[in-house]
């Protein structure tokens, strides 16, 4: 991966902290690197005045100034964010990042809340390296989508939004911050790492299935353990990412891009056939499928 640095005209002060880990100190970066996939991104702890620099500063400034803050909520929550740290992770590849992380800046702004308590990470989208950072500060805290807006008081996490808010920012905030129960996008990953204690050892197809029929209620599309899957794949937890996307089979056994990843899988722990038959089936469910057909012909 080739780095070249880009030093901002600001630079600021941030603390991350998460529940029952050391908190994160991380110095900015302001790292824009060209990835693995030939794209120019911003990479590990940046500053926002980077966001105002080109490249950047177009799709920061139109969703900035096409949102409109719910007012009377942000002077609500405007007192209870006196003294607390919003770790955000990103990508500046990503579309849902582009979109929120303006919105949020805007919001905390209207709420006069402190930008030194904001720590912005961006993170990368290349295959071996997927939503990681080059310093990894997403290690540890469960970073499957972005953005995630992580809200903690000292060093406790208090919650987090995660890709976009459930009723809106302010909303979302205000329930984290007053200790309403509050549960984010992805209930099903929530679940799988709240409740399967298991997850890391080998699962047989009995146990998967039993899983599948309790997740299934809180399941939104195959891409919600797609995602977290390949972020397993990239930190090379094999068992994990088999338990995963064997499990996203049961879930979501019409889906061709399902049995893409499970080849992918078979493939990271050497079980060639396996794969093959993974990719035959991808294209037995679309015929178009040109992932299937391309990793077939790789694998004769």
């Amino acid at each position: 991966m080739k780095y070249s640095f880009m030093v901002a005209a600001i630079a600021l002060l941030a603390v991350s902290c998460q529940h029952n880990m050391v908190p994160s100190a991380t110095a900015f970066t302001n790292a824009e690197i060209k990835n693995t996939n030939g794209q120019t991104i911003l990479a590990g702890h940046c500053s926002p005045a980077i966001l105002h620099t080109a490249g950047y500063k177009e799709w920061y400034d139109a969703s900035f100034t096409g949102y409109t803050v719910d007012k009377a909520t942000v002077s609500q929550i405007s007192p209870l964010l006196q003294n607390k740290t919003i770790e955000v992770f990103l990508g500046s590849w990503c579309g849902d990042s582009k979109r929120e992380t303006p919105r949020m800046m805007k919001l905390l702004e209207e709420a006069s809340f402190d930008t030194s308590h904001i720590k912005l990470i961006f993170v990368d989208n290349a295959t071996a390296t997927y939503k990681q950072s080059p310093q990894h500060e997403e290690k540890g805290k469960n970073i499957h989508h972005v953005p995630t807006f992580i809200v903690y008081d000292g060093n406790k996490e208090l919650g987090r939004i995660i890709e976009s808010p459930v009723v809106s920012l302010e909303k979302d905030l205000q329930s984290i911050l007053t200790h309403t129960p509050y549960t984010p996008n992805y209930k099903a990953v929530a679940y799988w790492l709240d409740k399967i204690k298991d997850r890391n050892k080998a699962m047989n197809k009995e146990r998967l299935e039993g899983i599948a029929a309790e997740i299934k209620p809180l399941t939104t599309s195959y891409g919600e353990f797609s995602g977290y899957g390949h972020i397993l794949l990239a930190q090379k937890d094999l068992k994990e990412a088999m338990n995963i996307f064997l499990l996203n089979s049961y879930l979501f056994p019409d889906k061709a891009p399902v049995f893409d990843h499970l080849g992918e899988v078979y493939i990271a722990t050497g079980n060639k056939e396996e794969a093959k038959k993974n990719y035959q089936k991808a294209l037995q469910l679309n015929a178009e499928d040109a992932t299937a057909k391309r990793m077939l012909i790789e694998l004769k």
